[in-house]
Order: structure tokens, then sequence, then C-alpha cells
């Protein structure tokens, strides 16, 4: 299976059986390796790169291998990625470019077509972007004088078939166990089958030479095919298809230089393995301190959550990585709990975006006229805010998700008195980690044109105004899979210009994580009770 020159770094890999519990090996590649693609040497002249991402562009195009980009919220991970890309394609390199998702692969072909790289997408143009239909590979192959040839044939072939309907199909019922072959001969020797018309078998014989002929018609057009969409992949700098097309029949004859898989921590391990097989050398770019990829089966969570991305890392570490710092995303206020709890505080807010508030956003008249506490909620300045509310935890009847009730009525509020002040629904979001909170807040914010998600749903996303409900209120101090702190990761790093979280403190305060977070935003002044 391993036949290409990057795989014998994840036979070394798999050999070793790296599992979650090996996570934080220190390994690093074997000094002194050569690998089958010449180091590419980098190219000054980068614009519109911060030095971490140009950093990161460099270490990624002259390394031999292998090389992750970690890219934590709002650093410009697919913008560095992009640059690596046309870098690659101006030095003459084959690319073949993925993503688990359909919305991530358009977002890459997107921004290489305003780089002006030739990129082609391999996909069901149904699941493709409108916007870059003309970029697919269904749309180029419609151009190439073969694939005009191909169309004549199975015009040809339409013909043959409304022909074949004058005659006798040879069903089970008409052949009387009679092959293809002897119904030719007998027909054309005249030869009589008991209980069967010579005019039947005459019949089915004129059936069956048509089907010969549309047999051979379909593969002269589908060699007509090829040609085409070979043509048109030869032609490509960047072909761009999701992890699992990587593996279809159109792409089975064509190897790359380079294999860049964006989002990979969204994948899972066998997902990135089928476009890797591809080619000689691996570029991966994800955040591992995001959430892992969605498993539906308990059984296979636990080893497919860890990615190929992880274990490249874990096995080799920081000689095959970089970490962008610069954030465009956040308040420097919103970016600083995630920043010291998961990134070892090396994020850096841009000057563009580190005081930036909602100020700029409403009228500051209307807000004088919002009743307290929400007042104070709103306030430009309170850029972290968190709302101890006392509320009850539910669930309904056959369900294991979770809904609150008065976290939600809290939530509403937030959202009108917001619009009150000047903020557009387009402004704000609304993310709860559960479902039936999710769907008990559609419900209460339909007229509002609010988007409502799960934190799952919203990670890649981003808005103004972020308000995240946690839901667990209980006496024991259960907080469930909102332990799992890569989720509590994601919620936080979505807004932009203000963050409002709704939970009740002593419930939440139960796990460390929780409670840390609490006292930070009681540090920076934002905590409210109701």
């Amino acid at each position: 299976m391993f036949s290409f020159p990057i795989t014998s770094i994840l036979k070394r890999a798999l050999k070793k059986g790296l599992t979650p519990s090996h996570k934080g090996s220190n390994k690093y590649l074997p000094t002194g390796v050569k690998g089958h693609i010449s180091v590419l040497v980098y190219k000054s002249g980068m614009t519109k790169l911060n030095a971490y991402q140009k950093k990161a562009v460099e270490r990624a195009l002259k390394a031999e291998k292998v090389f992750l980009i970690h890219g934590p919220p709002g650093t410009g991970k697919t913008t560095t990625l992009v640059e690596c890309i046309k870098r690659l394609a101006q030095e003459g390199y084959k690319v073949l470019a993925t993503a688990d998702s359909n919305v991530a692969v358009d977002n890459l072909v997107e921004r290489l077509v305003r780089e002006n790289v030739k990129v082609v997408r391999v996909g069901n143009p149904v699941r493709v972007l409108k916007t870059i239909q003309r970029h697919t590979l269904d749309y180029l192959v419609q151009f190439e004088p073969e694939f005009d040839k191909a169309r004549k044939i199975y015009e040809e072939i339409d013909n043959l078939k409304e022909e074949q309907k004058k005659y006798v199909k040879p069903e089970p019922r008409y052949r009387r166990g009679l092959s293809d072959e002897e119904i030719l001969k007998r027909a054309k020797t005249g030869t009589p089958v008991r209980g069967l018309s010579p005019k039947i078998l005459r019949s089915m014989a004129k059936w069956i030479k048509l089907q010969e002929k549309v047999k051979e018609l379909y593969e002269k057009a589908k060699k007509e095919e090829e040609k085409a969409v070979n043509k048109i992949l030869s032609r490509a700098q960047v072909v761009c298809t999701t992890n699992s097309t990587a593996g279809s029949e159109v792409l089975q004859n064509l190897n790359f230089d380079v294999v860049i898989i964006d989002e990979a921590t969204q994948a899972t391990e066998p997902s990135c393995l089928i476009p890797l097989i591809k080619g000689k050398k691996l570029i991966m770019a994800g955040d591992h301190k995001q959430l892992p990829p969605t498993v539906l089966s308990q059984e296979a969570q636990e080893a497919l959550s860890y990615t190929l991305f992880e274990r490249l890392l874990d096995l080799y570490g920081e000689e095959i990585y970089e970490i962008l710092r610069i954030q465009y995303r956040m308040n420097k206020k919103i970016m600083e709990f995630s920043n010291k709890m998961f990134y070892e505080g090396k994020l850096i807010a841009d000057k563009s975006v580190e005081n930036h508030t909602i100020k700029d956003l409403i009228n500051p008249e209307k807000l004088k006229e919002i009743p307290e506490p929400f007042k104070s909620v709103l306030e430009p300045e309170k850029v972290v805010v968190f709302i101890n509310v006392r509320g009850k935890e539910k669930q309904r009847r056959g369900s294991t998700s979770f809904y609150n009730e008065e976290e939600a009525k809290v939530a509403v509020k937030i959202v009108e008195y917001l619009m009150k002040i000047g903020l557009r629904s387009e402004h704000i979001g609304v993310i709860s980690p559960y479902e039936d909170q999710v769907n008990f807040l559609e419900e209460l914010l339909k007229d509002f044109e609010v988007e409502v998600k799960t934190v799952d749903g919203f990670q890649g996303r981003e808005k103004e105004v972020i308000i995240i409900s946690f839901v667990r209120s209980n006496e024991k101090g259960e907080i469930g899979f909102l332990k799992d702190y890569r989720r509590l990761n994601v919620a936080l790093t979505r807004a932009r210009r203000k963050l409002i979280t709704l939970g009740n403190e002593k419930t939440l305060s139960s796990d460390e994580v929780y409670k840390q977070f609490i006292g930070y935003v009681k540090s920076i002044g934002g905590y409210i009770n109701i």
C-alpha cells in the first residue's frame, strides 16, 4: 500500500503504534534524510503576509517530506496555505490540495483563483459553489475537442438504443437458455428452436448486434472523455478536491509532487491517507486545539479522533512544525483566556483588532435607554461578559441533550437589546454546546433572523458578537461533554468585538478550567449576576 516516498514517515509512525495515550513524545525527523523532491528555494517578495506566516511558508517549501502549519483562530491559516500553493505552482510543481469538506475545498479554490493560479476543482458539481463552477472539471471538459467527439458518439448510442426498441430484447422468457452467441448462430443458420418462432429469434439477434455496437461505442466515448479529462488535469497547476474524492477513478492515474491538506485536524486519519499516497511531499494545516473530526461511532471515536496531524506532530515535534501567531479576529481581551489556556501565550492580537469593540457599531443614545442589568452587559468596554444565570437544566424524554429555559430567555433579551442599539442580525451569533438548547433558542429567536448553531457547527466561523449558553446547571456539578476543552476553545474564539457567556457559576466552577475562565472575566470587570 505505502509505495510513495512520504509514506516512509507514516510507516514508522504506524509501526510505533502511537495512540492518544502516547501524546507528548518529542521525536524528530532523522537528520540528513533525502527526499524524492528537491528542496524548494524560497522566493522573496511575498505580500500581505506577516512575519510568522512568511516563516511558515518558507519552512514548508524547504521541508523535504512533510510539514505542519498550526493555525489558531483568526491567524490566516488558509491564506498561508494559498501562498504555499502559489509558490509551488510558480516553481512548476504539481499540487493536489484537499480538505475533508466541500466548503473548505471551495474556499481554497476561490482564494487560488484570485491569485491567478491554474486550478481545477474535481467533484460533484451539485456540491460545488456556483461562484467557482467555471473552474470545475465538469465545466472545463466541455471545451475540449475530444469531449465533443464523445458527445457525438453518445448521440449515436442514443439512436442505436432507439432502434433497439423495434426488436425483441433477449430476456430469459425468450432465450430458452440460449447464450447471445447461440442466438446469433441459430438466427444466421436458420436452425429452429423449440417453442420459439424464427421471427423472434431473428429479432433477438438484431437486438444483440445493436447492443454489441452500443458497447463498442461506449468504450470509444469513454476513451475520448478520458483524453479530454487528462488534458485538463495535465494543464492544471493545482487540482482541488475533497480527501475522499482524491481516491476517485478520475484521479487514479495521476500523481503529484506535493499534497496539501487544509483543515487537517478536522479529518480522520484514514481520510487523510487517501490524498497522501498520491504525492511525494505533504503539507498539512490545522489546529489540534480545536474540535477533532466528527465520528458517529462511539467505539471508533477514541482512535479516529486522533488525527494524522497530531500523530506526526507527536512523533517529530517542532522540526516539522510552525505556529502562526498573529490573529486578525478578536479583541485582545477575547483572545487572552484561550491564548493562555490553549496556546501557551503565543498569540498576538493584530493592532487592527486588539482594541476594537461594538462602540463602532452602536448608537450610544439608544444604549442609555436599555434597562439594567442589560445596559451593563452591552457596555462596549465590557468586551468579555459572564452572566451568572441560576437556571435549571432540563432533558426531553428520550434525549441525551439538555436545554435551559432561563438561559435561553436571557439570550433572547440580549439579542433584542443588541439590535435595538444598532447591531444587525448578521453581526450576532448565538451558540450552545447542546443541540436541544439550540433548537429551543431557534424557536425563540425565529423572528430576529439571528444565526443559532451548536459550537461544533460554528467552527471556522466568526461574528461581531457571540452569545454562548453553557446550559448545565445542577447541584452535583456535572458538566458532561463541556469537559472537552477543545469545544470550549472553539466557543470562546468565535467573537470579534464582544463575547457574552451565560451559565451557572456554581455548576461550572466544579471544573477547574471553567472556574479559571469565570475568574478571568471577573478580573476584567465582566462578571454580572442576574
